[in-house]
């Protein structure tokens, strides 16, 4: 879970809780829920966490530890649902090399067929992590 679950109200986020305990050992997929979460935010506070440490000098990788996905890897793909072809605030530091794919549907309506098809996209997809081809 990222964002601020102080947001939530007690008994959902005993819930929310209960279910990343559940789930803590599980292997294979990374699913992170996005709760009251903005990137912007998350910037301005690991920014602040560092100030307050007097730190003056960091690097790429000491600044993500800063962040609230600071055990999560970076997303492979990221899927856009609900017509909307923008990224809307969300993961801006952790998506530099991430395939995105946007879908016209809406979240409740996005379905099985659809994800099979942005997976069977996405395999076909040369990850270059930015380098250039030659």
């Amino acid at each position: 879970i990222i964002g601020d679950m102080s947001k939530i109200d007690p008994y959902t986020r005993k819930k929310i809780n209960n279910s990343v305990n559940i789930t803590r050992h599980n292997k294979g997929l990374n699913l992170n829920l996005a709760i009251s979460y903005g990137s912007r935010q998350e910037i301005i506070i690991a920014i602040n966490k560092i100030l307050k440490e007097k730190k003056t000098n960091i690097d790429i990788e000491e600044f993500s530890q800063y962040l609230f996905t600071k055990d999560i890897p970076n997303p492979d793909l990221l899927i856009r649902t609900g017509k909307e072809n923008r990224i809307s605030n969300f993961l801006l530091w952790q998506i530099p090399y991430t395939e995105i794919f946007f879908s016209d549907s809406f979240w409740p309506d996005f379905n099985k067929e659809e994800l099979e098809s942005i997976l069977m996209d996405f395999n076909r997809t040369e990850r270059r992590y930015g380098s250039l081809v030659d």
